[in-house]
């Protein structure tokens, strides 16, 4: 019994049987879940059948499939359970203002709340949770590049300008969201990637920069 089992009844939710047959759903196959349980094939054809594992047994394939042990055991809660708070980091988020069509975002930096983030996500891509800060799109300046309500991740020690990157950048209390363009003499031009917003230079050396973004996301 190599196939992944498909014939869930997820309403049944007091069938262990059933519960298990999940678990290999998760999995992918019977032999898949057993490897990474750590028990033997046929040891886990027979609980299939309907044979009582031991507490152990229980504890390992609750751990190898990622599921709840209680709802493993018993049906009761959820099957994958709510997120450990140690899981979770969370991170100051700018919250800001639409801008209209004739000024640009400006960002209430006095007023700080948090988004929490997977740690173990943000290390996966190589971001350290100490060097970030959230942002959620104010207006279309950016656009179409970042879109009104985009989440960016903002990292405040990349704050050496690069051409073409975008930035995060502080200008007589405001805050702004531009595409950085390195020009000859020591001058940076400031771009909106929508073209309704002028671009502007600025000399590099009285540029006050916040960080780089580093990461977006938008609902579909």
């Amino acid at each position: 019994m190599n196939e992944p089992v498909t014939d869930l009844q997820p309403d049944i939710v007091d069938d262990f049987t059933l519960r298990l047959k999940a678990l290999v759903a998760r999995a992918g196959s019977v032999s898949a879940l057993a490897k990474k349980a750590g028990i033997s094939h046929s040891g886990l054809l027979r609980y299939l059948g309907g044979g009582d594992p031991s507490r152990k047994v229980l504890v390992a394939l609750a751990q190898a499939a990622s599921v709840d042990l209680t709802w493993l055991a018993t049906g009761h809660g959820e099957m994958t359970g709510g997120l450990p708070k140690q899981s979770l980091t969370m991170l100051p988020l700018y919250e800001g203002v639409a801008a209209n069509d004739h000024a640009p975002p400006r960002m209430d930096t006095t007023t700080l709340t948090e988004l929490a983030f997977c740690r173990f996500w943000l290390a996966r891509n190589g971001l350290d949770a100490s060097h970030l800060k959230a942002l959620i799109m104010p207006g279309d300046c950016m656009a179409p590049h970042f879109q009104q309500g985009d989440t960016l991740l903002i990292d405040i020690t990349r704050t050496e300008l690069g051409d073409g990157q975008v930035f995060l950048i502080e200008d007589c209390g405001t805050l702004l969201l531009r595409r950085i363009q390195l020009e000859v003499g020591g001058r940076v031009r400031l771009v909106a990637d929508n073209p309704a917003y002028r671009s502007v230079d600025v000399a590099r050396d009285g540029l006050t920069v916040l960080g780089s973004v580093v990461w977006s996301a938008r609902l579909a």
